[in-house]
């Protein structure tokens, strides 16, 4: 068993580590052409939540068929993990492709459940389940991934505890050294499990489109010896138009393990809410750009005591912190924060004649971000304005 030190506070009420579940149930193990589970990942106490928004979406996507609703079984096995299987079919056959539920924040499609007592043995049985050719899903998947481009595959190493904000779970260790393996084994047979590499004689066409090949192998160590372990192709297109979003956002999440963003800052903060700025950065794959000659100051309407002010500081960039009530005082004195004393909601910022003005685009590299309480019609009308008269690129 993992023989991780325990210690270290937890982020929620209660303080010290805490143990997942002894008896949480087990998926049974998946062969070759069996059904396989899915997982989603979301907040803690968002569980249920979850749960009904993807029977209802089942429910929907199968024309109310109730022979899939009785098929299914949906469970809450972890905090902050909800998991499906069905008796006939994968979970997905029963979903749209790559299905992003609003309150998940992490997807873990068509997982193989394997058993091994070493971390070489759960490795190889990973990898020989997700890329087994008698089985129909491996056998598809294996020439897609061997053609993808170097460093197009993200190996995330995964326990339960994560997604409750335990710093130190059991099992981590153990869940990295177990992924360490995979990605050792892949890399000798797999271009895209070997770190990218610049090619000079690619064109422009060639770079974009290894740029948006993402490939995510996702190993949720379930017990010291079983894990949950899903490989898929993350899609980047989730547009009603088909056109790409502006950003590197990618579904399942490539970037993040469990969905979950990095977002705790050692320092003291003049409020907590700056999680939230940092949380949004993350998801979207976009950031304001760091302060250099020319571009215009984040725009922080509402920002008193300085939360995001300071985050955004923090990141590099010089900001415009719009407030009736002063910033702290750390801020107020920052030669980066121009601070602007006054109603958020009718400011205007420097570029624009007045409010009435409307732009046919946005400045480049103008931001303005906003965490100020309101009616919903205030905050309507505020968006009208920086977003429908195009007064800044990104909101």
């Amino acid at each position: 068993r993992d023989s991780s030190r325990r210690g270290g506070g937890a982020t929620g009420r209660g303080g010290g580590q805490r143990r997942s579940p002894v008896n949480a149930p087990l998926p049974s193990l998946t062969s070759p052409n069996s059904p396989r589970p899915s997982y989603f990942t979301c907040r803690h106490t968002y569980e249920d939540t979850l749960s009904e928004e993807v029977v209802r979406e089942v429910t929907s996507y199968t024309l109310g068929g109730r022979e899939a609703i009785d098929q299914l079984a949906v469970s809450s096995p972890h905090p902050g993990l909800v998991c499906l299987q069905c008796s006939r079919n994968d979970v997905t056959k029963l979903l749209p492709e790559h299905y992003n539920p609003t309150y998940a924040l992490q997807s873990m499609p068509d997982c193989v459940i394997v058993k091994a007592e070493s971390i070489k043995g759960l490795a190889t049985s990973i990898t020989n389940a997700l890329l087994d050719d008698s089985d129909s899903r491996g056998d598809a998947i294996k020439p897609q991934l061997w053609k993808a481009p170097r460093g197009s595959l993200s190996i995330h190493a995964l326990v339960p505890d994560m997604f409750r904000g335990v710093p130190n779970p059991l099992m981590k260790r153990r869940s990295y050294k177990i992924a360490e393996e995979v990605a050792a084994q892949l890399k000798k047979v797999c271009p895209a499990a070997r770190p990218a590499r610049v090619d000079t004689d690619a064109t422009d066409v060639d770079k974009e489109d290894q740029k948006d090949e993402k490939w995510v192998l996702q190993i949720l160590l379930l017990e010291p010896e079983v894990a949950a372990a899903s490989l898929t192709k993350c899609s980047t297109d989730h547009r009603a138009d088909g056109t790409s979003l502006p950003c590197s956002w990618t579904w399942p999440n490539w970037n993040l393990p469990g969905g979950l963003a990095k977002v705790d800052i050692e320092q003291v903060m003049p409020s907590s809410a700056y999680r939230k700025l940092l949380e949004s950065f993350w998801y979207m794959g976009d950031r304001p750009p760091a302060f250099y000659a020319g571009v215009p100051p984040v725009v922080d309407l509402g920002a008193s005591p300085g939360g995001w002010t300071a985050s955004l500081r923090l990141l590099g960039c010089s900001t415009l912190s719009v407030d009736r009530s002063p910033l702290d005082g750390s801020l107020m004195k920052d030669t980066m924060v121009e601070f602007v004393e006054g109603d958020a909601f009718r400011f205007v910022p420097s570029w624009i004649e007045d409010e009435n003005t409307e732009l046919e685009s946005p400045p480049e590299d103008t931001w303005m971000v906003s965490d100020v309480i309101a009616y919903p019609e205030r905050v309507s009308e505020t968006l009208e304005n920086w977003c429908g008269r195009k007064w800044v690129s990104r909101v």
